[in-house]
């Protein structure tokens, strides 16, 4: 949990400090400087590199999706596995999987966050920004889904009939 907190701390440093460097690069000095006209050579480059940039960044925000859905995974599992390895009644089992049901809704909120930062980022980068959007709610979506019915829906419905079939045993 501590690494995926920091790697959205990262992420927000990083996205901030594109707003600031757009901001400052984009406007005329306070001393109120003529801005140079720009020639069609230079502007031509110019949003070449831009490209060349959002495309690296394109790569970078779903790369850093990629890490906070894995550190989701991570959570998920880990929290489970505790829960396997606890002594104790299915009942309980239950109840404690039923607490511990954010650890599966983690993929959903670190897409939605994903979504909220790429807003951010498309103001400097638009084309990279949705590629974001797009990204970090897909995965978060697949990813909350695949862990609940590959891992939460099947524990649990061993845990339920084991708990069924106990109770069975003691009215009998």
């Amino acid at each position: 949990m501590k690494t995926a907190m920091v790697l959205i701390t990262i992420l927000l440093v990083f996205i901030v400090g594109l707003a600031l460097l757009k901001h400052t690069a984009s406007g005329p000095s306070a001393e109120g400087e003529a801005v140079p006209a720009i020639d069609a050579t230079t502007l031509g480059q110019l949003r070449q590199n831009a490209e060349t940039i959002g495309g690296y960044l394109s790569w970078g925000v779903i790369a850093a999706s990629v890490v906070m859905q894995l550190s989701a995974w991570a959570a998920a599992c880990r929290r489970l596995k505790a829960i396997k390895g606890m002594a104790g009644a299915a009942g309980e089992k239950i109840r404690q999987l039923e607490n511990c049901e954010v650890y599966f809704d983690l993929p959903l909120y670190f897409g939605l966050l994903g979504t909220v930062l790429s807003f951010i980022l498309i103001t400097v980068f638009p084309d990279a920004g949705l590629m974001f959007a797009y990204v970090s709610t897909g995965f978060g979506i697949i990813v909350s889904v695949t862990l609940r019915l590959v891992y939460l829906t099947p524990y649990r419905q061993r845990l339920i009939q084991e708990d069924a079939g106990r109770t069975a045993l003691e009215l009998s």
